[in-house]
């Protein structure tokens, strides 16, 4: 008998496999039907695989199926240690949510609630009413409506206010942002028509002036995510813009970043507030609730009444409207900011954290390492932290981290090496350095930042 033909009598039965300690770890993990499928798929990519390479062994199979039912473990949504300095991280959930916050959803939200109950008046109410008010109580607004994200409130607004009509936006606001959002690609969905006026660089108030005619329904000011343009540029402030403003046409701000925070220690300029933006004279201003506001995935608009009531009435509305979950954890950020305690809110906290306190946590972690080995592959070095999520592109705080060392690995294998831990670890390479930023690494981090690189020591 051949190898080849003694290795394929030798391959166990699925339920063998799955018994095995090194696999039947994965199943309350990742799920029966998910580990079944890759063992499945592995054996028959080793089958195919023993045609060119009659060498290879059972055990080359087991590690293949154990390395994939891995890689499925790191695609769930978890708990992930951000060292980016990042703080409103898209790619790692935005702005954090507290425990706090997290624990009172368990204890509320656990069974039934009252998301279409009006209990004071014993009958059906419309969703998120309470949320809604404490937005219009923060800002002044006259009425307030919460969708799914940013991108529904701009859909939302042309489609009900611009379809079939002209919309005027700066050609310095076009802009695209993460997933491949554009807003002339949005606008063409919803049957509105873009009109652009004046250039990359420049836009005049004369040139939406002479682009305002009888089709005209909307100005659209949109915030310029992600990027700034410096050197010669102009273009019109909001109050200009409104005072273009004529029967049947609407200005609307598409904010994105709803910043309600003002302070002598915000880095200079800072995100405008809400409060300051709907004093311009926009009928609408929009915003996300997981950037600067602090809360959750979702998409606010503000603004005059009889607007938002069209927009809640809007057949769209059914699809793009949020859960109890979300209106809950909006809901108990924004009572955060009605009582005076935005420092509680978690994106917050780490915005405001001094560098003393930085360097305290890293101290902290020092402590917990020293007489380890890892205390000879750590430097403290001073990092810069940045805002992320669109907010404030280009504007850096000044904080501490440390530096990671390993003989014989590369900055990118320490990389890879933590990100794949138990608790996945995402830091940043900083002149060939593997490096972590403390601002984004919370106290409760550190055990399992100490147990992760302990690890990493001994491959």
């Amino acid at each position: 008998m051949s190898s080849k033909e003694n290795t394929l009598r030798n391959i166990p039965q699925v339920e063998k496999i799955l018994s095995l300690d090194a696999v039947s770890h994965f199943i309350p993990v990742i799920g029966r039907s998910i580990v079944v499928n890759v063992v499945r798929k592995e054996i028959e990519s080793f089958r195919e695989e023993l045609d060119a390479n009659p060498e290879l062994a059972v055990e080359d199979l087991i590690e293949s199926i154990v390395t994939h039912c891995e890689r499925k473990r790191l695609e769930k949504l978890q708990r992930v240690i951000n060292g980016t300095g990042v703080i409103i991280h898209t790619n790692l959930g935005r702005s954090p949510i507290s425990h706090e916050i997290l624990q009172r959803l368990t204890d509320s939200l656990a069974g039934y609630c009252n998301l279409e109950l009006f209990l004071a008046m014993r009958m059906r109410g419309k969703r998120g009413g309470f949320a809604e008010e404490l937005l219009c109580n923060l800002t002044a607004a006259e009425d307030a409506l919460i969708v799914n994200n940013n991108a529904s409130c701009v859909f939302l607004i042309l489609n009900e206010f611009a379809r079939g009509r002209e919309v005027i936006v700066s050609r310095g606001e076009l802009i695209q942002i993460g997933g491949g959002f554009r807003i002339p690609d949005i606008m063409q969905q919803t049957g509105a028509k873009l009109v652009e006026v004046g250039t990359t660089n420049i836009t005049e108030l004369d040139d939406v002036r002479q682009a305002i005619n009888e089709n005209t329904a909307m100005i659209l000011s949109a915030h310029q995510s992600n990027f700034r343009m410096y050197g010669f540029t102009k273009r019109p402030t909001l109050k200009e813009l409104s005072d273009l403003l004529k029967p049947g046409i609407m200005l609307v701000r598409d904010l994105g970043s709803g910043n309600l925070v003002t302070g002598e220690c915000l880095p200079k300029p800072f995100e405008p507030t809400i409060t300051f933006e709907l004093t311009q004279g926009p009928d609408l201003v929009c915003f996300s609730g997981d950037k600067l506001l602090g809360g959750c995935q979702a998409g606010i608009v503000l603004g005059r009444r009889e607007y938002i009531q069209r927009l809640r009435k809007n057949p769209l509305m059914r699809m793009i409207r949020v859960d109890k979950i979300t209106y809950f954890l909006l809901q108990e950020t924004l009572l955060h900011y009605v009582n005076e305690k935005s420092g509680d809110i978690s994106v917050w906290n780490i915005i405001m954290q001094s560098k003393e306190v930085i360097r305290k946590r890293v101290r902290k972690f020092l402590r917990r390492v020293d007489g380890t080995p890892i205390k000879d592959v750590v430097a403290v070095v001073p990092v810069k932290s940045t805002f992320g999520g669109g907010s404030l592109p280009g504007v850096e705080i000044d904080s501490f981290g440390i530096q990671i060392v390993i003989q014989n690995l590369s900055a990118d294998e320490i990389h890879r090496l933590l990100i794949t831990a138990e608790v996945p670890i995402v830091g940043y390479i900083l002149n060939d350095r593997y490096t972590l930023d403390f601002r984004t690494v919370f106290d409760r981090d550190i055990e399992d930042l100490v147990r992760s690189i302990q690890t990493v020591l001994k491959t």
